[in-house]
């Protein structure tokens, strides 16, 4: 990975001879895509408390109906899980249209209000998380939706005063840009509206997006009592793994650097309070030629790498997981199969785990036992947290709560205050129940 030491004319001479297929050739060798690697660190303003213990608020201001299945639908009015969410209420966006604008604004107003307040603000503190990450539909900036879209308003409102509850408990945030104009991905309710087939990938959208990156920018540096503790803007979740299918992905992401960078230099903010361009690492797409980020100009600043276990089995240096307790601990000791080191190759450093849980493949670990997960879960916060020894930068659990029934286990293996109130998790986010479970 790159040091602290500043990039030599040699070494930018060496970049240029071997750019990925994903950096244009026309390159002006000024650093500027560069030139935050020279510190490799996040920007000024990053609150980097040696390691990010975070947790993601997933279904808070965006909604994943399968996290609070029972609010969704008996109190908010959404269909159950159907299994094919273009088919029944499963987002957002039918949602409201479902209830008309009027009641869903007072629908959501109650559940933004409910299911992320001081007390879950308290607990967390407590329980030695330091950092959040938000996940927001664009629509959380009203301008940018269209008059034949249909999504929940006030949103900013309750965004606007949990960051405050977070900022005077001295929890850094991290503002997730989840869900795109027309879903960056088919078939997925964390898009916000559940299509066939995505429609974000078109410059009409990217504007779209953008322009919400750069209201949010300013409205983060201009109320510092409110979002004083704001470390970065993530620009996407999550688009299709095959880079075949997200044409102009570099064009947005280019977009999106600009959107933040212009409107800070057009407030005359200081280097050392722009907060950090996030994005997803290059390693997500693994199909195809990725587009990478650290090539645009003025950053990337830091990247979101993304390991589940149970949907797959992941696959890295040395091959892919098997369906076994050592293979998990192996896998994730060695920060995510070596992804760590091969973000970092190509300048996706500083990275950090921005999505995981303690559910594993298969029949691993049944869910109830107890032994089994708590080597999981250590194996996986050790592979990508400093201690860990790879350049991880720390971690953000999916996801703070799940209100569902437990009875099966799932609940909490995805929801941390649960698997923490269940020992599953150490009551404290800096601790292992085996500090020495890599070796």
């Amino acid at each position: 990975m790159v040091g602290a030491s500043i990039l030599s004319l040699a070494t930018l001479a060496g970049i240029a001879a071997a750019l990925p297929a994903s950096a244009p050739r026309n390159l002006h060798f000024d650093q500027r895509g560069l030139k935050r690697l020279t510190n490799s660190t996040l920007a000024g303003r990053a609150i980097m408390p040696g390691s990010f213990r975070g947790v993601n608020l997933g279904s808070w201001l965006l909604s994943e109906p399968y996290m609070n299945i029972d609010e969704w639908h008996n109190e908010m009015g959404g269909d159950w899980l159907c299994g094919d969410c273009t088919q029944c209420v499963n987002d957002d966006f039918r949602l409201t249209a479902k209830l008309g604008q009027d009641q869903a604004n007072t629908v959501y107003a109650k559940h933004y209000d409910t299911f992320i307040n001081q007390d879950d603000v308290n607990l967390m503190k407590q329980y030695g998380i330091n950092s959040v990450r938000i996940p927001l539909g664009f629509w959380i900036i009203e301008e940018t939706v269209n008059a034949d879209e249909t999504y929940p308003r006030g949103g900013l409102d309750f965004l606007r005063s949990r960051s405050k509850m977070f900022k005077d408990a001295g929890i850094s945030i991290l503002l997730d840009l989840h869900a795109a104009p027309g879903a960056q991905i088919a078939r997925n309710s964390f898009t916000g509206r559940c299509v066939e087939q995505a429609q974000f990938w078109q410059p009409s959208n990217f504007d779209r997006m953008n322009h919400a990156a750069a209201r949010l920018t300013e409205i983060v540096h201009a109320e510092p009592d409110n979002f004083g503790s704001v470390w970065g803007l993530q620009a996407l979740n999550e688009p299709p793994t095959n880079a075949a299918e997200t044409p102009g992905y570099w064009d947005f992401m280019n977009g999106f650097n600009a959107a933040v960078r212009n409107k800070e230099n057009d407030m005359g903010v200081p280097d050392d309070q722009r907060i950090s361009a996030v994005y997803m690492d290059v390693s997500w797409q693994w199909q195809g030629e990725a587009a990478n980020a650290a090539y645009i100009a003025n950053g990337g600043n830091a990247y979101d790498s993304h390991v589940y276990y149970s949907f797959g089995a992941p696959c890295g240096n040395n091959g892919c997981v098997e369906e076994n307790l050592q293979s998990h601990i192996n896998f994730a000791c060695q920060g995510g199969g070596g992804r760590i080191e091969n973000d970092a190759k190509v300048y996706n450093t500083p990275s950090f785990l921005g999505e995981f849980w303690i559910m594993p493949l298969g029949n691993t670990c049944n869910a109830f036992d107890q032994g089994c997960i708590r080597a999981f879960g250590d194996a996986q916060k050790r592979g990508y947290s400093p201690e860990g020894g790879h350049g991880g930068a720390g971690w953000y659990f999916w996801s703070w709560k799940m209100t569902n029934s437990d009875q099966d286990g799932s609940n909490h293996l995805r929801s941390y205050k649960d698997a923490v109130q269940q020992g599953y998790l150490p009551e404290n986010a800096a601790d292992y129940f085996n500090a020495g479970i890599c070796g």
